[in-house]
Formats: structure tokens, C-alpha cells, sequence
């Protein structure tokens, strides 16, 4: 799966994608903003041009992981291939999943469905990724471990030197990203109910659960030296917004608002943390291009 960010054009995409997205949520906010009773139908308006652009986001997506796995094609590189492909199934779930919700103007619970197996997809391979580096890691050399060294992203080190001392460690990483990726999962599937109070609080302590894990696991690696490569800190800020904002939706999502102007504003509090979130992940993507070009 590094091999999604190891080359320019894939990258170029996902900063593509970002800005669309980027775009799509400054629209969800203008629509929170202007939820009210006598402007229903401009939010309404606003919201589905935000979904819509999400979509496009989301395909631009789909294309990165997709050149990334011709480029392991032409290159001949068949295992390498066959993972990025079922990145690209779960990507394409996730995308369609977007469809779907701009195609129903947010209302249709299929979406998030299709999304959270899209995401599930993801943590299989994540989670198959953290048992081959175990294996690799139990062997009995401690030096150079092959099967950790091709799990390792950009920026990380290519041996193990030393199981004992633990800085060469990378499975639990992995295994915490997995983890992690499930529970977001798990998370995205409840939005489909998110319009009662229970599930709509259970989305969001899980998708920040989730997100949190995820951060977790690039904060270790980079602390145990395995990640160099710039982008880290904006990735890492990145996750931690949408942590918050997640966490932000719950308590919105508990509370019992007076006026539907009230709700709106609440809404657009967290959208607006969620753009933050986007922007600092599509500054880390756009700073990988630079390395790149270079």
C-alpha cells in the first residue's frame, strides 16, 4: 500500500482530491449556516452541490490508487499489484458510497453502508500487512527482515535491528492502524442512523476512536524513528482535527437544540473542524509532491 505515495502522479491525485473535497465541505458549512425554516431550500441547494463535490474528491481518489497500481503493473510487480487492487475495490466502494448520498440528497442509509465496507476493505489489508511483518519479525535473523522492509512506508527503515530493543518493530503499528480502520468502520456504518440521538453519539466517539488509533500508530513510528519524511506533522495534525470533530458531532448529535438555526450552528461548528482536518491532510499530500518532484 506505500506504494500509493511513493510515486508523483498518485500524489498529485490525492492533492487533487483534496482540494475538491476541501471545497465540498466549505459548502456543507455554508449550508449548516444557513439552516433555518424560511431558507430550507437554499442550505438544501448548498448541501447537495457540497455532496457532490465530495464525490469528485472521492474519485480523484480512486484514480490515485489506480495509477499507482498500473505503474506496479507495468512494472511487472504482481504482488504489489494485486494489493493496491484491493485497495482500489475499497476505494471504489467508498466512492460509491458518495454517489449514493449526493444521488439521494444525504438521506439514504445505503451510503454509509457501502462506504463502511469500502473502509473494511482497508483494514483487511492493513490487518494482513501486520501479520506478515510479524512473521517477519519472529524469524530467527535480527537484521535484515525482508517482509518488514516491504511493509515499510516512505521514510522508514528497511531493517529490523533489533527484535529485543523493539525500535525495528512495525507489526503492532500496523496492527493498531487495523484496528483503527475497523472501529472507523464500524463508526461510518451508524451515520446511516445518525438522524436518532444514540447512534448519531456512537457514530461519533467510534469514528473519533478510530481516526485516534490511527494517529496513534504514525506518532509511534515516527517516535521509534521508522518515519522521516516530512508530511508527518501536517498527516498528524490532520487526524487529530478529525478526531475532534468527530468527537464534536457526538456531542451535537446529544444535544437537544431549541431552534433549528441553533442546530445549524452547531453543525457548521464541526464541519468547520472537519475542513481544518482535510486541509492539514492535503498540505502533507502537497508537501510529498514537492519531495517527489525534487
Amino acid at each position: 500500500m506505500e506504494h500509493i505515495i511513493k510515486s508523483l502522479k498518485p500524489v498529485a491525485l490525492f492533492v487533487a482530491g483534496a482540494v475538491v473535497f476541501v471545497l465540498g465541505t466549505a459548502f456543507l458549512i455554508a449550508s449548516d449556516a444557513t439552516l433555518s425554516p424560511s431558507s430550507l431550500g437554499a442550505s438544501n441547494d448548498l448541501a447537495q452541490a457540497g455532496r457532490w463535490l465530495q464525490f469528485l474528491a472521492g474519485a480523484c481518489v480512486l484514480g490515485a490508487v489506480c495509477t499507482a497500481g498500473w505503474e506496479l503493473v507495468l512494472r511487472s510487480e504482481w504482488a504489489a499489484s494485486a494489493e493496491v487492487a484491493a485497495a482500489a475495490v475499497g476505494t471504489l466502494l467508498l466512492t460509491i458510497g458518495l454517489l449514493a448520498s449526493a444521488a439521494s440528497n444525504g438521506s439514504g442509509p445505503a451510503a454509509s453502508v457501502i462506504g463502511a465496507v469500502g473502509i473494511g476493505i482497508w483494514a483487511l489489508l492493513v490487518l494482513s500487512r501486520a501479520a506478515r511483518v510479524s512473521l517477519a519479525e519472529q524469524g530467527p535473523t535480527q537484521g535484515t527482515a525482508q517482509g518488514a522492509a516491504q511493509g515499510a512506508a516512505p521514510g522508514m527503515q528497511t531493517t529490523v535491528p533489533g527484535i529485543q530493543g523493539g525500535r525495528g518493530r512495525q507489526a503492532d503499528l500496523w496492527l493498531a492502524a487495523a484496528i483503527g480502520l475497523f472501529i472507523l468502520a464500524i463508526g461510518y456504518g451508524f451515520t446511516s442512523a445518525a438522524s436518532s440521538r444514540g447512534p448519531g453519539i456512537a457514530a461519533g466517539l467510534l469514528e473519533a476512536a478510530g481516526v485516534a488509533a490511527l494517529a496513534w500508530s504514525v506518532a509511534a513510528a515516527r517516535s521509534r524513528g521508522l518515519l522521516h519524511s516530512r508530511p508527518v506533522s501536517s498527516a498528524l495534525t490532520g487526524l487529530g482535527l478529525l478526531a475532534v470533530s468527530f468527537l464534536a458531532a457526538a456531542v451535537v448529535a446529544g444535544l437537544a437544540f431549541g431552534t433549528l438555526s441553533a442546530m445549524g450552528t452547531g453543525l457548521a461548528v464541526v464541519t468547520a473542524v472537519e475542513l481544518a482536518g482535510v486541509v492539514a491532510l492535503g498540505l502533507a499530500a502537497w508537501t510529498r509532491v514537492r519531495e517527489l518532484y525534487r
